[in-house]
């Protein structure tokens, strides 16, 4: 069950961490699958990369990723409430796993059942795609035409909406994606994306109660 709904994850995980890989290598070399490995998250890596190729000061690229991440504190909190009754360890180990693909793929199965087991192995086969495609854009980045690996972190874009458009069932849901989104846009930066994140919440309470 896990790997069926993993799989267009990890397929699209293993093609954009492979640009990553590309682009990384001349500047932290094989280092850069340690970076997927511990940090595991896509937009964050890809802006610290373009931030090292600017040669920002350390500090300011610690806190640009925190911010761009700080949206993972509302999924994780979430994923916290069904599980509340785990332990502190199952806890951590989930919410490392746990990206804006993976919560919207496994939140529609744990909610309701609560298997821990079913949210950590999809995590860990989106983790094990992303770090083997990394590993495979270092070791084979020279075979790639450039015009290929610089459009492929667009698929993580389309992969996101393909993912929340067959997540929408029902009116107060789609209000809650169309309000969420378009406030995102408006607003164009990472903590955008935690008020718009709560407006859609909001918003779809809302519709929820008046469409009963």
């Amino acid at each position: 069950m896990a790997l069926r709904r993993a799989l267009p994850v990890m397929v699209s995980y293993f093609f954009i961490s492979m640009a990553f890989g590309v682009l990384a290598s001349p500047y932290f070399g094989s280092l850069s699958v340690l970076m997927s490995l511990s940090v595991f998250a896509g937009a964050a890596q890809f802006i610290a990369l373009r931030m090292v190729e600017e040669n920002a000061d350390i500090w300011l690229i610690i806190l640009t990723t925190l911010l761009i991440n700080s949206r993972h504190l509302l999924m994780s909190s979430d994923m916290s409430g069904i599980f509340r009754g785990l332990n502190p360890i199952k806890r951590a180990v989930m919410a490392f796993g746990i990206t804006d693909e993976t919560f919207a793929v496994g939140i529609s199965s744990v909610k309701g059942t609560g298997d821990w087991g079913f949210q950590v192995r999809l995590n860990f086969l989106a983790l094990s795609a992303w770090v083997s495609g990394t590993a495979f854009g270092i070791a084979f980045g020279q075979l790639i035409p450039e015009k290929i690996y610089s459009i492929l972190p667009f698929g993580l874009t389309a992969m996101f909406i393909a993912i929340l458009t067959s997540s929408v069932r029902g009116i107060s849901y789609a209000v809650s994606a169309i309000v969420a989104g378009v406030i995102a846009v408006v607003i164009g930066s990472s903590t955008g994306i935690i008020f718009a994140a709560l407006a859609g919440i909001v918003a779809g309470g809302v519709a929820e109660r008046w469409t009963g």
